[in-house]
């Protein structure tokens, strides 16, 4: 495998901590604007949209660090670690972003958030593993089906010819 196929999956957990930076770094009424926006639309409470939003976030970051890790060379990073690494990186980023939260006019961090984050990111790992297991299952079908058919495909031609 080539190096820009091993490592063009870098960009999109950049592209998660920079959007992930770019909420982070809204002052207090901004971010209570955009939560109070989407609980009106969703008619479900603020705080409930606010911990929804760091799970979908930091599940995405999850998802594309496993997404990166896997693609990474096997000798480098035997199995358990397209677990672990990614897993961790959430949960320090998680904390990162809430002692970024504290630097910001109006913000506060929570312990409780940097818990959230760590359980989305296990949850998109998870939905990384289930996804391509899933994948690889209906690939070796889709494979034992083509064989399938093109075995029947033969037999066919072999007895039109001998016709």
């Amino acid at each position: 495998m080539n190096t820009i196929k091993r490592y063009w999956r870098i960009i999109f957990p950049i592209f998660f901590i920079i959007v992930i930076w770019i909420f982070s770094s809204n002052n207090g009424d901004a971010s209570a604007s955009q939560s109070t926006f989407f609980a009106n639309i969703f008619g479900l409470p603020n705080e409930l949209i606010r911990k929804f939003a760091h799970f979908i976030l930091f599940g995405a970051l999850g998802y594309s660090c496993t997404s990166f890790i896997k693609g990474l060379h096997p000798l480098t990073f035997p199995k358990y670690t397209q677990v672990f690494y990614p897993v961790i990186i959430t949960v320090v980023y998680g904390a990162l972003d809430e002692v970024h939260q504290l630097t910001v006019m109006g913000r506060n961090g929570s312990i409780s958030d940097v818990f959230i984050d760590a359980l989305a990111g296990l949850a998109g790992v998870l939905a990384y593993i289930a996804f391509f297991c899933f994948y690889r299952i209906y690939k070796s079908k889709r494979q034992t089906a083509n064989a399938a058919i093109e075995l029947q495909q033969e037999v066919i031609e072999e007895a039109l010819q001998e016709k």
